[in-house]
């Protein structure tokens, strides 16, 4: 499945966007998502599907511009699954245990930290948006993609468009925005998340009080299309959203009020096949031991017919605030 292709031709859709157009009429006021973006939570909304992700993304980009927010840091999931050649390999070499500790520490340098487009727009289904640089050199912590490692990468793609035609239909301009993906931040060696740390101190050094930082993530991924049979659930369809909203709860938990990093990357890759794994630490890290966090709405959306594979095939749907307000 090419996914870029796929949630770009859904949103360009007309239904689609009189849809989304509607959502946008229907955001008048939130106060909640106004206190939450003002005290400098972390919104984190998923990059599924447009009826699946219109409520929760609208609700967001509804909340930047009507508080005045001026720059948007939005934090990436760097897929691994649609890395281009070489580096779908190098992924695969640094996370193999049975290749020596040499060639996997290669492979993950060169996949460490965050990675920023080299553009100045960014084109959306509705438009394009100002795209603010927040990396101008190649630093360890943060590099500008000259390798094209981004190429394929989708998982912002959505939000870019929402706030495109938020603007739109307001007749205002839209909110700089400044993405940054992230690739791996645990060393796959030593386990250390030396990467995360770096990406702190980065994203400490270029926020400021009309910045916002928001992320994505699609934080369950179970079924047919991602599960091994021997791993599937001995549980009914409708057993697993509250067995996965609970995991979600336990395991960001781990990450969050516990600071237990390795555990919260263990059973997030393990349990909830969460594409968040890597950026979860970032988050921990910047928000520190007085951070919270709060599942504004959870629920499993069906894959299986877009994916073409039999029920269950989920993907979650989530929009979470991580609240350094505690």
């Amino acid at each position: 499945m090419n996914w870029k292709t796929y949630y770009r031709d859904e949103m360009t859709q007309p239904a689609t966007k009189a849809y989304l157009e509607g959502l946008f009429d229907s955001f008048h006021e939130d106060r909640e998502m106004n206190v939450l973006v003002r005290r400098g939570a972390i919104l984190s909304f998923p990059h599924t599907a447009a009826h699946y992700i219109g409520p929760l993304q609208a609700r967001v980009v509804s909340g930047l511009y009507r508080t005045g927010i001026k720059r948007v840091i939005a934090l990436g999931v760097l897929h691994t699954s649609v890395l281009s050649a070489p580096y779908d390999e190098d992924y695969r070499t640094a996370i193999d245990s049975e290749r020596s500790p040499s060639e996997r520490l290669r492979a993950y340098a060169l996949l460490r930290g965050g990675f920023v487009p080299k553009v100045h727009l960014i084109e959306t289904a509705f438009g394009k948006i100002p795209c603010g640089g927040i990396a101008d050199d190649q630093t360890e912590a943060v590099r500008i993609d000259r390798m094209g490692v981004l190429n394929n990468e989708f998982s912002l793609d959505s939000f870019f468009s929402l706030m495109s035609l938020y603007a739109r239909m307001h007749g205002i301009s839209p909110i700089t925005v400044s993405p940054l993906y992230i690739g791996m931040t645990r060393d796959p060696v030593s386990g250390a998340f030396a990467a995360a740390d770096d990406i702190v101190a980065f994203l400490r050094s270029v926020r400021d009080p009309d910045t916002a930082i928001v992320t994505t993530g699609d934080i369950v991924h179970y079924g047919t299309a991602y599960t091994p049979v021997e791993k599937m659930l001995d549980k009914k369809e409708e057993d697993l959203e509250p067995f996965f909203r609970g995991e979600c709860e336990r395991i960001i938990s781990l990450a969050i009020r516990k600071q237990d990093l390795a555990g919260a990357f263990r059973d997030s890759n393990e349990i909830l096949r969460s594409d968040q794994r890597y950026i979860l630490p970032v988050i921990a890290k910047y928000l520190g031991s007085n951070a919270a966090f709060r599942k504004l709405s959870f629920s499993l959306s069906d894959y299986s017919q877009i994916l073409g594979t039999a029920r269950p095939c989920v993907v979650a749907s989530a929009l979470v605030a991580y609240d350094p307000a505690a």
